[in-house]
């Protein structure tokens, strides 16, 4: 959402006054794009990526270059190189060797330069497995990797949704404060009539005043929640530089119910959420652990060789031209019981991980139950609420009639207010606690993804 976040900061350089409107959609494909949490998940992801592939690399043989300098004067190693250089006879072995026996000077041991140009391979052939075992690991890491990148797509957009509702919230609660303030308004003037043609207390005017100012501060404490939860919006959204007062949050709080099943939702979370199956895949490869440390146990085969050149003067000189090749196996026949021990290890790592699947999906059952049962509750609160709010109409107006006829004290009408405003924001708080307790079974259900919540209805 490049285009989304360049208007915002151009709205806030330029002081426009219309402002960005953000809807639940627009949200969550702009938290997507700019979550730390997520470029860090897959960055993580990457990572795991080029593990595998490095792993994927032991099977081709190695390459080795090597250019080395050497001056001694150690007469082993000077007649070696002399010899690897094709210039050793009789006569230059004298120099390294006593043989004034056979008529010759004694030695010198002189000093000797030698250059090395060196390439050499090697090939595993056989290692017991270890390789392919190693492969079928990073491979399975990596997919699990993806699962946890799309766990934590869930987590952004479940809390950006919860934002963004929150956001509604505040802006609902700024619609009822000002409702409030234009009935107690009325409720001003009425009781000013009413003074003056003698059918009410000056108190009543005066009660009914001080209400009407406690009702005007509500509405700018609201519209400062209303910035603060924009401000939540935002951090959410990854937009942590954008000013609050350059969006406006546009959508229905409403509640959107569903009838499915606790039993549904625990078997989707058994076979969809992205951790657990990340988890049972990690499961899966601590039992290939096991066989990976087994094949410690095996012998391994390779094959080696190289091509050399050595020269007393000059790099990539050819006084000698040597070349090696050869298969080599090796055999660790005992070493204190080091391999069998680690493998025995590793299966109980194995049957550890076991468990801990058996305890990670009970915990994800509980969850969805937990999730389900406050939803039942928040439903539940919610049609209470639906009904609260009708009673509490028909008493605000029998109330009001009872007021203007001097059979209900202004006391009697600003309770009645008061109990009205507070069940209309109850009702709005249902709605959005009924919403959020969805959002939290999806959430752990492992439901929640951009087309399902972010679309347009």
């Amino acid at each position: 959402m490049r285009k989304l976040l360049v208007s915002l900061v151009l709205l806030t350089f330029i002081g426009v006054g219309s402002a960005e409107e953000i809807t639940l959609k627009k949200a969550i494909e702009t938290a997507l794009e700019n979550s730390y949490q997520l470029k860090a998940s897959q960055n993580l992801l990457k990572s795991k990526e080029y593990q595998l592939k490095a792993t994927k690399g032991l099977r081709w043989p190695s390459l080795t270059f090597s250019e080395i300098f050497m001056r001694t004067n150690n007469p082993g190693w000077g007649m070696m190189n002399t010899l690897n250089q094709k210039r050793l006879d009789m006569n230059s072995s004298s120099n390294f060797v006593n043989m004034t026996s056979f008529g010759f000077p004694p030695p010198t041991y002189p000093e000797i330069n030698n250059w090395q140009t060196k390439l050499e391979f090697q090939l595993p052939i056989y290692t017991g497995g270890k390789i392919s075992t190693g492969i079928k690991m990073q491979k399975e890491e990596y997919e699990a990797s993806k699962l946890d990148l799309e766990r934590t797509k869930q987590k952004v957009i479940y809390d950006v949704s919860k934002a963004y509702y929150g956001a509604l919230l505040a802006k609902r609660a700024i619609k009822l404060a000002k409702q409030a303030y234009k009935s107690v308004e009325k409720h001003y003037k009425t009781a000013k009539s009413m003074y003056d043609n003698g059918l009410a207390i000056y108190a009543d005017v005066l009660r009914a005043k001080v209400y009407l100012m406690n009702v005007k501060n509500k509405i700018t404490e609201a519209e400062n929640q209303y910035l603060v939860a924009k401000r939540g919006l935002l951090l959410a959204m990854g937009l942590d530089k954008v000013d609050p007062t350059q969006i406006e949050v546009v959508g229905e709080l409403k509640f959107e119910d569903t009838d499915r099943t606790v039993e549904y939702w625990q078997n989707f979370a058994m076979n969809n959420r992205p951790d657990l199956i990340a988890l049972r895949q990690r499961v899966e490869n601590a039992k290939r652990m096991a066989d990976f440390t087994k094949s410690d146990l095996f012998p391994t085969i390779g094959a080696f060789g190289s091509y050399e050149l050595n020269d007393r003067k000059t790099p990539f000189g050819t006084d000698g031209r040597w070349w090696t090749i050869g298969v080599a196996l090796n055999w660790k026949v005992f070493d204190g019981f080091q391999s069998i021990n680690k493998y025995k290890s590793a299966k109980e790592i194995y049957r550890q991980y076991l468990h801990q699947k058996k305890g990670f999906e009970e915990y994800i059952k509980f969850s969805v139950y937990k999730a389900y049962a406050e939803l039942q509750t928040a439903k539940e609160k919610l049609t209470t609420a639906k009904q609260n709010l009708k009673w509490a109409e028909e008493v605000l107006k029998i109330t009001e009639k009872r007021y203007k006829n001097q059979m209900a004290s202004m006391i009697d009408l600003l309770d009645t207010q008061t109990m009205y405003d507070k069940i209309s924001f109850d009702l709005a708080k249902a709605v959005y606690e009924a919403q959020i307790a969805l959002l939290e079974l999806q959430f752990q259900s492992g439901a929640l993804n951009k087309e399902k919540i972010g679309g347009d209805k």
